[in-house]
């Protein structure tokens, strides 16, 4: 029964990793766009002063968490710090880390994320968890 369980779990947890989800939300005059992994890659379009939401499915694990691999900061800003929001339904095994970002200057950037345990000194303790896309900000009107 355990194990049908967990079977679930990975299979929903999957579908989740693999389907495509944009959208975006009108804040005062500026917008959010929200973006999840994607089989065929991820992109997005915003412009200056918009915020692009990144929510990745997690199953934490202690120590490790999703950071900032690759960033032109000219460009993206890091908000604040990464937000895990647990799925609190039944026979759930992880949740959604949500990572924001501001767009800040004109360009195209690309974001690199991996699951790392930053607290190993000197050597970074990877898993092949990872997320890459590709952000072009143009001027706001």
């Amino acid at each position: 029964m355990r194990t049908r369980h967990y079977c679930l779990t990975i299979l929903l947890l999957s579908t989740l990793l693999f389907s495509a989800c944009s959208n975006t939300s009108e804040v005062g005059e500026n917008t959010t766009v929200v973006v999840t992994p994607a089989i065929k890659g991820s992109s997005a379009s915003l412009k200056v002063g918009d915020i692009l939401e990144i929510q990745i499915p997690t199953i934490p694990t202690e120590g490790y968490e999703w950071q900032v691999e690759d960033l032109d900061t000219n460009i993206l800003a890091l908000q604040g710090n990464s937000e895990y929001v647990k799925d609190t339904s039944e026979n759930s095994a992880g949740g959604t880390t949500i990572l924001q970002f501001k767009a800040v200057g004109a360009g195209k950037t690309n974001i690199s994320l991996i699951y790392t345990n930053a607290a190993t000194a000197g050597n970074l303790a990877l898993t092949m968890k990872t997320f890459g896309m590709s952000v072009e900000v143009t001027e706001a009107d």
